[in-house]
C-alpha cells in the first residue's frame, strides 16, 4: 500500500477516534450498542428522527453470553446490510462484507465456493474453506479434519453473523485460527410468516427463494426452499444449484429445544485458473486443461442437528447433536474423484451464572465429531472414468475438551482465559492392494493443548482496552493427507499440523447513536505453516509441504458514523504482512518472501442513504492491493477498486401484499480484476478474472402483515 494511504487511514482512525470520545453513560445508552459495530443503524432506518432503542446484542462466540465492551478479544456481530437483504446474493462475501480482517474472495465458481481467510489463515485453500471455524445454525460446518464446506448455505437467507478474529482452539479445536458464527433462521413470530423473492441478471442468471413460517404458544416452525441457475461469465462456469431446510422449535420457561434440517443439490463447472497472458487476451476463457478434462463438481448435501438448551438457576446446560451424508463427483486434470461422506457428533457445554457476587462465570464443554469418507479415485480419460487409481476408505476421529473462565476482578476490568485438549485420530483402510501396489493403509495421531487469555479495561461505558494471548491448531486435511505427489494411497507421512501463537491489542467504542470505531494490532507467529503447491505433470491438483516459520502481522480497523438521521457511512480496512521467516531450500522457500494468496491490504466502504419516501440507496467501494501468487513472489495479481451500486423500493402496498423491488449493479466502471488467484499453480495459471458490469433486478413480496 502507498504510503500515502495508509497516512489517510491513520488520520481517519485517528478522528473517528476523537469523536467517539468517552461521553455521559445516558447517551451512550440512547441506542443500544450492536456488538463491537454500528450495524444496528440499518440503511433502512437511517431517516428515522431521532434514535431507536433495540434490544442489547451478545456475544456468544467466546462461549456463554458477553456483553461487547468486556470481550477483550475482536469479535464482531452484524446482520447483513440492505443491499445484501435485497440483492439475492449468489455468494457469503456481500453479507459478510465490511468485517475488518474477514475477507471473503467470491471465485464466482461455485464447483470451488468462496475462499473466507481471517487474517490470512485460510488462503491456502484451492476449494471449500480451511483453517477457520465455522457453525451454521448451531451446527459445525467444520469436519472434524478441518475441512469446511457450505454448499448447503444460501447466503440470502444469512440474518447474523458473528466473527471471532483470531486463534479460537481454545474454544474451537482443530482449524481455528478464527471461527465464524452464521444465523439463517429469524426469531418466531406470532401467526404466518412468508416471503417470495426472484431475481435475474445479466446474461441470464436467476434466483427464486419461498419461507413460510410461524408460531404458536411455545411452537415455532419455518421451511423455506431456493434455486439458482447461475450463467457464468466464464467458458465452462455455468452451475445449477437447490437447496432446502426447515426448522421445528419449542420453548418452555427453561428449556429450548430444536431441530433443523438442511438439502443442497448442486451441478458446477470448473474454468479454472488462466495465465497472465490468457486472462489479458480474453479473461472469459477457461483453462484448456480444464476443458479438456471437463471439471467441475456434481453434489448431494442431506444434514440434520438438534439442539436442546436449559436454564436452571445456577447454571445454564447446552446440549447439541448432527449428522450427516455428503456425495461429489469431482473430475478435476487427469483424476475424477468419488467421494461419499459421513460424518456427525455430538457436544455438551454448561455454563454458570455469575459467582462471587456477580464477578465470576465458569464454564466448561466437551465434543466428538466423526468423519467417514469413502474416496475413489479414477483416471480421466478426457472426463470419461477410466482405471480406478485410489481407493480406501478415511476414518477420522475428533474429540475435544475445554474450560473457560470470566473474572471481573476490579470494576473495569474483565479477564477471560480458557484452555482445550484435543485428540484428532487419522485412520486409513487401502482396498487397493496388489503385488505391485502395497498396502498404503494406517493410522496418525494429533494432539494439541490450546490456551487463550485475555484482558480488557472499560474507560467508559463507551470505550475500552483489551489485549490478549491465543493460540490455534490445525491438521492437515483427509484430502490434503490423500494427495500425495508421488500418486500413492493412504496419507503423507510428511506433513504435520501448523501451529500458531498470536498476541493482539486493540480498542473499541461500540455503536451508540452516531457512531463506532474499532481498531486492533496482532502479531501471529506460525510454525510448520501449511503450504499448497501445484505439479507441472498435475495441473490443478494440490499438494502440500510444511514451512518451518512464517508470521502474519497487522493491523485492523473499521469505522461507521451517521451523516444526519439520512444516512450511514462505513470504512473497514486491514493491514496484513503476512511472509515466511525461515528458509527452506528443500521446498524452495525463502525468508522474507510473501506468503501467496494473502493481500497485503484491503478495504470495504460502504455509504447507505434513505431518500425520498420508500427509496433507499447503497454505494459500496471494494479495494485491494496487488498480492502475490507464488512463494518466489515472482508473480502478483493487480491491485483494483471495484464500485457496486445498490438501488431499492421497499414495502409498497400493491393491494394484499408488500412489494419491494431493487436495482443492483457490480463492478460498475466494468473494470477488470482478479476475484481470487490460485496460489502457486502449476504453469502460471494462477488467475481468476472477476466479472464485469452486471446488473441484477430482484423482487421481493410478503403478504401485509407478515414480518418485515
Amino acid at each position: 500500500m502507498q504510503p500515502s494511504l495508509r497516512r489517510a487511514l491513520g488520520v481517519a482512525l485517528a478522528s473517528t477516534a476523537l469523536q467517539l470520545a468517552p461521553t455521559t453513560p445516558a447517551a451512550a445508552q440512547t441506542t443500544a450498542a450492536d456488538s463491537i459495530r454500528a450495524d444496528s443503524v440499518r440503511a433502512d432506518s437511517v431517516r428515522r428522527a431521532r434514535p431507536t432503542t433495540l434490544a442489547p446484542v451478545r456475544v456468544t462466540a467466546l462461549g456463554g453470553s458477553l456483553a461487547p465492551g468486556r470481550v477483550p478479544y475482536a469479535v464482531a456481530v452484524q446482520g447483513a446490510s440492505a443491499a445484501a437483504e435485497l440483492k439475492a446474493p449468489l455468494a457469503i462475501d456481500e453479507p459478510l462484507r465490511g468485517i475488518p480482517g474477514l475477507a471473503v474472495d467470491n471465485r464466482y465458481n461455485i464447483a470451488l465456493g468462496e475462499r473466507i481467510t481471517i487474517r490470512g489463515f485460510g488462503a491456502r485453500t484451492q476449494f471449500g474453506v480451511r483453517g477457520i471455524h465455522v457453525d451454521v445454525d448451531g451446527v459445525p460446518a467444520t469436519m472434524p479434519d478441518g475441512q469446511t464446506t457450505l454448499s448447503h448455505v444460501d447466503a440470502g437467507t444469512i440474518a447474523t453473523t458473528e466473527a471471532l478474529r483470531g486463534p479460537a482452539s481454545s474454544l474451537y479445536g482443530n482449524s481455528a485460527g478464527g471461527a465464524v458464527l452464521l444465523r439463517t433462521w429469524a426469531h418466531p413470530v406470532t401467526g404466518l410468516d412468508a416471503r417470495g423473492s426472484a431475481s435475474i441478471a445479466e446474461r441470464g442468471t436467476t434466483t427464486s427463494r419461498l419461507e413460510l413460517g410461524g408460531s404458536s404458544g411455545g411452537w415455532s416452525a419455518a421451511a423455506r426452499a431456493s434455486a439458482l441457475d447461475y450463467r457464468g461469465y466464464r467458458v465452462h462456469s455455468d452451475a445449477r444449484d437447490v437447496r432446502g431446510g426447515a426448522r421445528v422449535a419449542h420453548a418452555a420457561s427453561r428449556d429450548t429445544l430444536a431441530l433443523s434440517i438442511a438439502t443442497a443439490n448442486y451441478d458446477a463447472d470448473n474454468p479454472g485458473g488462466l495465465t497472465d497472458s490468457a486472462r489479458t487476451a480474453d479473461p472469459r476463457s477457461a483453462s484448456a486443461t480444464n476443458l479438456r478434462f471437463r471439471t467441475g463438481e456434481v453434489g448431494v448435501h442431506r444434514q440434520a442437528g438438534l439442539s436442546w438448551r436449559h436454564a436452571a438457576d445456577a447454571w445454564t446446560l447446552d446440549a447439541s447433536a448432527w449428522g450427516l451424508g455428503r456425495r461429489v463427483d469431482n473430475p478435476i486434470p487427469q483424476r475424477i474423484i468419488d467421494l461419499r461422506r459421513r460424518a456427525g457428533g455430538a457436544r455438551a457445554s454448561v455454563e454458570s451464572r455469575a459467582l462471587a457476587d456477580g464477578r465470576v462465570t465458569l464454564g466448561a464443554g466437551v465434543e466428538h465429531g466423526t468423519q467417514i469418507d469413502d474416496r475413489r479415485a479414477y483416471g480421466s480419460l478426457n472426463g470419461v472414468r477410466g482405471a480406478t487409481q485410489l481407493d480406501q476408505l478415511e476414518h477420522v476421529n475428533g474429540d475435544g475438551v475445554y474450560l473457560r473462565a470470566a473474572v471481573a476482578p476490579l470494576e473495569k476490568l474483565s479477564v477471560l482465559g480458557a484452555v482445550r485438549g484435543d485428540r484428532v485420530a487419522f485412520h486409513v483402510d487401502d482396498r487397493l492392494v496388489s503385488a505391485t501396489d502395497p498396502d498404503d493403509g494406517g493410522s496418525r495421531t494429533m494432539r494439541a493443548i490450546s490456551p487463550s487469555l485475555g484482558a480488557s479495561w472499560s474507560w467508559t461505558n463507551r470505550f475500552s482496552t483489551y489485549a490478549n494471548v491465543g493460540t490455534a491448531f490445525e491438521t492437515p486435511t483427509t484430502t490434503e493427507l490423500a494427495n500425495r505427489p508421488s500418486g500413492a494411497g493412504g496419507m503423507n507421512p510428511d506433513l504435520s499440523p501448523q501451529r500458531i501463537v498470536s498476541t493482539e491489542i486493540g480498542v473499541r467504542a461500540p455503536a451508540a447513536s452516531t457512531g463506532s470505531l474499532t481498531l486492533a494490532v496482532f502479531d501471529a507467529r506460525i510454525r510448520d505453516a501449511l503450504v499448497p503447491y501445484e505439479l507441472a505433470s498435475a495441473p490443478g491438483r494440490q499438494f502440500y509441504r510444511n514451512a518451518s516459520r512464517a508470521s502474519h502481522r497487522g493491523a485492523e480497523g473499521s469505522i461507521s458514523s451517521t451523516v444526519g438521521t439520512w444516512g450511514l457511512a462505513r470504512v473497514a480496512a486491514t493491514l496484513l504482512d503476512a511472509r515466511f521467516r525461515a528458509t527452506d531450500t528443500t521446498a524452495g522457500l525463502e525468508a522474507g518472501k510473501r506468503i501467496p494468496g494473502i493481500a497485503p491490504f484491503r478495504a470495504d466502504v460502504s455509504f447507505a442513504a434513505g431518500l425520498a419516501g420508500p427509496l433507499r440507496a447503497e454505494l459500496i467501494v471494494a479495494a485491494q492491493s496487488r498480492t502475490p501468487v507464488n512463494d518466489a513472489n515472482t508473480f502478483w495479481s493487480p491491485g483494483f477498486a471495484v464500485v457496486n451500486v445498490a438501488l431499492s423500493a421497499r414495502d409498497r402496498i400493491v393491494g394484499p401484499l408488500f412489494v419491494t423491488a431493487g436495482l443492483f449493479v457490480t463492478n460498475l466502471s466494468d473494470r477488470r480484476f482478479d476475484t481470487s488467484v490460485v496460489p502457486n499453480a502449476a504453469r502460471d495459471r494462477y488467475f481468476e478474472p472477476g466479472p464485469p458490469r452486471t446488473v441484477t433486478v430482484t423482487l421481493d413480496i410478503a403478504p401485509r402483515g407478515a414480518r418485515r
